[in-house]
């Protein structure tokens, strides 16, 4: 606590894009569990919360936010709950807009985003002081936040502390040094992000407590059911979800109308960032997915060959990834070597073959995990 007005909890662990994980809910997760000396690992936060399972693709345009968490179930809550008892603990969430119309704007492709939010309340609005009152409370019994927004994109961050009230707020954001939002971002001696233009964007939407009374863990029959909820094909609006999504990705590459000869290059940028998110969502998704179901393998020794089965599908849609699409565009980055290997015919042709591939993995896993859900 440094005076009446300002406090900070040092030591909570970075949130970073890198090799310890691309899926920033989760990541919140791990870093808030360890600050407070809850054993959750990476591949626990990612099952647990569903997020390993999941895979979306609006079918109505290119949309940047497919990879969402949020959109991992049908209901946008789901996500929350899961990942909070992950941590063995209850959800306590404060939306920014309790109105579904409101929330609508955030979500417009998702009908079922219409539904509220256990926690957040009937109230018409909530205003900063709001969102200023949660953040001190939670703080001064020494407990993390977990945002969506702050900076960026409505993804979530980790709230370390505040000055001035809460008008400016620290912290951890996985956009934090992104040159697009540097303007209204400097930095505490230690590397938590410092911005007091929070509330301005729209994109702030919801706050998470961590310091909520514990719960016991999900039962290996309640990951599983989610599991499976999560990978399931459907459709949810114009996303298609689950195994059906391979469909629409696929899809969405073989039509070469939008892959001009003449497109302009911010075109293709958007293509290949749609495919390269798709590729890290199932790449960070089914590989700790995998180890999680080891990990239960290991605990459960009678449900050990259906985990372990369901693992070995899900290890060979990374092989594709690693072994056979990323080799075609030269790498993971985002560049313009990897936009122009995208925007070949003969390489999407190429690439949807691998996805048809993947679905099918996807789906024997599916399988399996079901099965053993049944069973349990």
């Amino acid at each position: 606590m440094e005076n009446n007005h300002s406090a900070i909890l040092y030591g909570v662990p970075r949130v970073a894009y890198g090799q310890d994980g691309c899926t920033p809910f989760p990541m919140c997760i791990l870093s808030c569990a360890r600050y407070l000396g809850i054993p959750v690992d990476y591949a626990r936060a990612m099952a647990e919360s569903g997020a390993a399972f999941r895979l979306v693709w609006d079918t109505s345009c290119w949309n940047g936010g497919n990879v969402d968490a949020i959109l991992s179930f049908d209901s946008p809550d789901q996500i929350f709950l899961c990942g909070m008892r992950a941590m063995e603990r209850d959800l306590k969430i404060l939306k920014r807009t309790p109105d579904p119309k409101q929330e609508a704007e955030h979500f417009p492709n998702c009908p079922q985003v219409k539904q509220r939010m256990p926690g957040s309340g009937k109230s018409p609005s909530v205003q900063k002081e709001d969102f200023m009152a949660f953040i001190r409370n939670e703080i001064a019994q020494g407990n993390p936040v977990i945002a969506l927004g702050i900076i960026g994109p409505p993804e979530a961050c980790v709230i370390a502390g505040y000055r001035e009230n809460g008008n400016l707020l620290l912290g951890w954001n996985v956009f934090q040094e992104y040159p697009e939002y540097r303007a209204s971002v400097t930095f505490d001696k230690n590397g938590y992000f410092i911005t007091g233009d929070w509330w301005e964007n729209p994109e702030t939407i919801a706050l998470i407590a961590t310091g909520t009374k514990p719960l016991l863990p999900f039962s290996l029959k309640e990951v599983l059911a989610n599991a499976t909820e999560a990978l399931k094909g459907r459709m949810c609006g114009t996303y298609a979800k689950g195994t059906l999504a391979y469909d629409a990705w696929k899809n969405a590459l073989l039509y070469d109308r939008d892959f001009p000869r003449d497109a302009v290059f911010p075109v293709l940028v958007e293509r290949m960032m749609c495919h390269g998110d798709a590729m890290d969502c199932l790449s960070d998704g089914r590989m700790n997915a995998a180890k999680y179901l080891r990990q239960m393998a290991e605990k459960y020794p009678l449900q050990a060959p259906g985990l372990k089965k369901a693992a070995a599908e899900f290890e060979q849609i990374t092989k594709i990834l690693w072994e056979e699409m990323i080799p075609v565009l030269g790498g993971w980055e985002r560049g313009e070597k990897q936009i122009r290997q995208l925007a070949r015919p003969e390489n999407r042709r190429l690439f949807a073959a691998q996805i048809e591939r993947m679905k099918t993995h996807d789906e024997r896993a599916l399988s399996c995990l079901h099965q053993l859900a049944e069973a349990e």
